[in-house]
């Protein structure tokens, strides 16, 4: 779920080989707060971690969360 923390993930960080979408991959890392609520399901090619997000990828990454953080001000008592 993008611009919110989440309590638990799992994810498979093995991408198709038809894809280089690394937002698929920081998305979910980049929601949880402590590697003890983080389980990866397989190995996976330490490569993914390593390859550049598009500029539009970052940007939208940039809004989503600064969305996300004028949501918490706004509604306050529901965070």
């Amino acid at each position: 779920s993008q611009g919110q923390t989440l309590t638990k993930v799992v994810i498979d960080l093995k991408l198709p080989k038809d894809t280089d979408d690394i937002a698929a991959v920081y998305v979910p890392l980049s929601r949880v707060k402590r590697l003890d609520d983080l389980i990866i399901l397989r190995h996976f090619d330490y490569k993914v971690f390593v390859i550049k997000p598009r500029k539009s990828q970052v940007a939208e990454m940039q809004r989503l969360d600064k969305l996300y953080m004028e949501t918490q001000m706004r509604f306050s008592e529901w965070f």
